[in-house]
C-alpha cells in the first residue's frame, strides 16, 4: 500500500547545532499543544501554495500509543483544530482510537523493537461515522519509520474504500544537519513493503 504524505519540518534528535537545538524546542512546543506553533504551521503550507492538500478533506488525528480516553489532551488534535480554524480541512473526526495499548516508540533506541505495522494495526480501531469529504487527511505530530502512520491509514483505508487517504507531520525524524527547518515542507510517499511489512521512505 502506497500513501501520500506532507511534512513541514525536520527534527534532528542527535545533533547539536543550532538548527538541531531549534527543531527539539519545536517539538516540545508541538507536544505541548501551543496553537502558535500550529498556527506557524499554517503559514508554511500556505506560503509553499500547499493548501490544497487540504481541500475537501477530514481531519483525522492519530492517536497516542495509550487508550484513548474521552477528552484526553492530543497534540495532533491540537493542530488539526488550528487547520480548520485557518482554513485548511473542512471538518476535524477522532473516529480513530487506540484500543490497545502499546509501548512508547520514544521509549524504543532501535528500530527492531519499536511497535511494528502490526502491532499498531492490532491497536487502532475505526468508530464508524459518516464522512461527505472526499479525502482523509491524517494528523500525526512525528513521523519517523512510519510505522503508525502507515497503521493508521490502512485502517482508515479499508474502513472508506472510497476515499482517499493522506498524511501530514510537522515533523520528519532525520539524523543529518538541516539549516532550513522552518521551511523545508516536503511531500512525497511512504510505501507498505508486504514481504516484511517495513515501510519504505523516500530518503
Amino acid at each position: 500500500m502506497r500513501f501520500n504524505y506532507l511534512t513541514s519540518l525536520i527534527y534532528s534528535p542527535r545533533g547539536v547545532s543550532e538548527s538541531a537545538k531549534q527543531s527539539r524546542l519545536l517539538l516540545g512546543a508541538c507536544k505541548s499543544g501551543r496553537e502558535a506553533f500550529s498556527e506557524t504551521l499554517v503559514k508554511t503550507i500556505v506560503e509553499a501554495e500547499l493548501h490544497d492538500y487540504f481541500t475537501d478533506a477530514v481531519l483525522i488525528p492519530i492517536p497516542r500509543s495509550t487508550l484513548t480516553l474521552q477528552d484526553s489532551f492530543l497534540p495532533a488534535k491540537v493542530i488539526a483544530d488550528v487547520f480548520l480554524r485557518n482554513g485548511l480541512g473542512n471538518s476535524v473526526s477522532v473516529c480513530l482510537k487506540r484500543i490497545k495499548a502499546i509501548p512508547k516508540s520514544s521509549s524504543q533506541y532501535s528500530a527492531e523493537t519499536r511497535n511494528t505495522v502490526q502491532t499498531h494495526l492490532d491497536s487502532l480501531a475505526v468508530e464508524p461515522v459518516l464522512i461527505p469529504e472526499k479525502k482523509i487527511v491524517l494528523i500525526d505530530d512525528v513521523l519517523t519509520l512510519g510505522r503508525t502512520a502507515m497503521a493508521a491509514a490502512i485502517k482508515l483505508q479499508e474502513a472508506f474504500p472510497d476515499k482517499e487517504v493522506k498524511i501530514y507531520s510537522p515533523f520528519r525524524t532525520r539524523s543529518f544537519e538541516d539549516n532550513n527547518i522552518l521551511r523545508d515542507t516536503r511531500q512525497d510517499y511512504m510505501e507498505l513493503n508486504t514481504s516484511n511489512w517495513k515501510v519504505k521512505l523516500p530518503d
